[in-house]
């Protein structure tokens, strides 16, 4: 019997394991999340599972109690309640499968008797698989509560969604209420713009007509105005004409004037001739005119000239004065009245001599040259621009007269003299810097010999060099240094040239002359070496001090450079010379 028992016993379990296997495949699907939709349905068929759980549990229960109680018709049942979310398994049940596990003896009852271990062997692991769907509940239990609080989330979204479409929806009735209003107000403004544009045309129209009558009438002006123009400038140009004519006309008259007044006096100074006496040859007397013309009278007016120059000119450019007058003198015309009417007179006297007479044309440019000075000097201030300039001309191109022609300009002349003479001229009457730097050039070779220093001293020829200096040109400055180093050189008009030198007006035009921030060191040192010769001349000192040039010189030696030796010792020499450097 307890064989029998025994095999129906493990039939019985097997069909529970087979059944329990079945419904454990079926668990998975079940604690899979539900949906909303899904949820009733869910949860019944798990109270379904859980009560079929609980009978194999009992029949389990039963069938391990049966061999230890046999005298027990009904076994205990452990009432166990089961929720939804909460599985707990009987303590009995899990008492009998620890002990039968755990306890020693309960190992040797079971290697004693095969079939009630076999039978607990089952129950542990059922138990097991029951702990197993324990841990899965709890994980969809914990798996529902998240959703149920993303549930309660979504909600309150929900809630504010629809919070702020109601708050959107009020605004978007607010701004309708605010469209309708704008769109009333654009519609006004629509209406006022168009009126004021409809107006402002109008004005437009009536202001376009205007302009149209104020060109036309502007247009007609201009006409008129150019019509105007065209009047003036032909009224311009005839008195252009006229003015050039009456300056011919004038200086015709002029010219008369002075043919005249000369002939009146040339004439007044003719011996009476009777009237009876009547030449008996007139031609003869033509003849002899025309020989007088080109004879004696050209001999008679050069030694006049000559006279008049060495006689009262001369002095006069020496710097002597001839104004006083004898109390019983009678009154004459002044020396300086004398020459601005002499002037053209020899300007013109000048252009028609021809270059087969150079005695008289030396005789007129002394006498042209002489009166130049005395104009100068004089504090009567005559104006004779066009007659320099004419006089300019005249010396310093060809003739081009066909009667009197005229090779080469006078300042090219053979004659030392006449190119001398005529070089001073144009630098007093000429203001071109290249005609200027060929009239230097003829000045610095004549002064190369005994002569051209002769000449140079006897003209007073240094105030002319001086106004080169004073003007600043770069291409008059070598020249006319290179005129003051050689009329510097050792000779023996070196004394006449440093007396001459010894004014005011010298060494202040040396001063500027250093002052030129763009002076290049040959020209200072050429300079320098004249003031060195000037310097030696005891009374120079006084003239050294009124220019401040010792201040120059001395301010020039403390910050030239000291690789120019030439420029330091010229410089070291006038200080000593000035008594402003100690000899070391």
């Amino acid at each position: 019997m307890s064989n029998e028992s025994d095999s129906d016993l493990d039939e019985r379990i097997e069909l529970l394991k087979q059944k329990y296997l079945q419904r454990r495949n079926q668990v998975p699907d079940t604690f899979a999340l539900p949906s909303a939709d899904d949820g009733g349905r869910v949860r019944s068929q798990t109270r379904r599972d859980m009560r079929d759980y609980k009978k194999a549990l009992r029949e389990i229960y039963r069938t391990q109690r049966r061999p230890d109680s046999a005298e027990d018709d009904s076994p205990e049942e452990t009432n166990v309640l089961c929720t939804e979310t909460d599985v707990t398994l009987p303590s009995n049940l899990a008492r009998s499968s620890s002990s039968s596990v755990l306890n020693g003896r309960g190992k040797d009852v079971m290697e004693e008797t095969p079939s009630p271990s076999s039978g607990a062997a089952a129950a542990v692991h059922v138990y097991q698989e029951m702990l197993h769907i324990y841990e899965k509940l709890q994980a969809e239990r914990l798996s529902q509560q998240v959703w149920a609080a993303e549930l309660c989330e979504r909600e309150r979204e929900l809630q504010q969604r629809e919070n702020t479409l109601l708050q959107h929806q009020r605004s978007v009735h607010r701004l309708k209420a605010v469209e309708e209003e704008v769109l009333r107000r654009v519609q006004s403004l629509q209406q006022q713009y168009q009126q004021e544009t409809n107006e402002l045309e109008a004005a437009l129209k009536q202001k376009t007509k205007e302009n149209k009558r104020m060109k036309s009438s502007f247009d007609s002006m201009k006409e008129l105005n150019d019509s105007m123009k065209k009047q003036l400038n032909e009224v311009s140009e005839q008195n252009r004409k006229l003015e050039s004519q009456s300056r011919k006309v004038q200086a015709r008259l002029e010219n008369l004037q002075r043919k005249y007044e000369s002939f009146t006096t040339h004439r007044g100074r003719e011996p009476a001739v009777p009237k009876a006496c009547k030449p008996e040859n007139p031609q003869s007397n033509k003849a002899a005119g025309k020989a007088g013309v080109h004879g004696p009278s050209v001999k008679l007016l050069a030694l006049l000239l000559d006279w008049v120059v060495d006689g009262q000119l001369v002095e006069v450019r020496d710097g002597s004065n001839l104004t006083g007058r004898e109390p019983y003198a009678t009154l004459r015309p002044s020396l300086h009245e004398r020459c601005a009417k002499a002037l053209p007179v020899l300007v013109e006297q000048l252009h028609q001599t021809p270059a087969i007479e150079p005695s008289l044309l030396l005789s007129l440019l002394r006498c042209v040259y002489c009166c130049l000075l005395l104009l100068e000097r004089s504090s009567q201030h005559s104006v004779l621009t066009s007659t320099l300039r004419r006089l300019g001309e005249e010396v310093s191109r060809g003739s081009c007269d066909p009667a009197r022609p005229r090779a080469c300009p006078l300042f090219k002349s053979s004659c030392l003299h006449t190119r001398f003479l005529c070089s001073l001229i144009i630098i007093k009457t000429i203001s071109q810097v290249d005609v200027l730097a060929q009239a230097v050039d003829v000045v610095s070779c004549a002064v190369r010999t005994d002569e051209g220093q002769t000449l140079f001293l006897e003209y007073r020829a240094l105030p002319a060099v001086l106004a080169l200096l004073r003007g600043g040109s770069p291409g008059l400055l070598a020249p006319s240094v290179d005129v003051l180093l050689q009329m510097s050189s050792e000779s023996r008009m070196l004394s006449a040239f440093l007396d001459q030198c010894s004014t005011e007006d010298f060494f202040r035009c040396a001063s500027t002359f250093l002052r030129n921030p763009r002076l290049e060191p040959p020209l200072m040192e050429k300079m320098l070496m004249l003031l060195q010769k000037l310097s030696s001349v005891r009374k120079n000192k006084r003239l050294f001090e009124v220019s401040s040039l010792h201040l120059l010189l001395q301010e020039m030696h403390r910050t030239v450079d000291r690789s120019q030796a030439f420029l330091n010792i010229n410089l070291s020499s006038i200080l000593l010379n000035l008594g402003l450097l100690t000899r070391s």
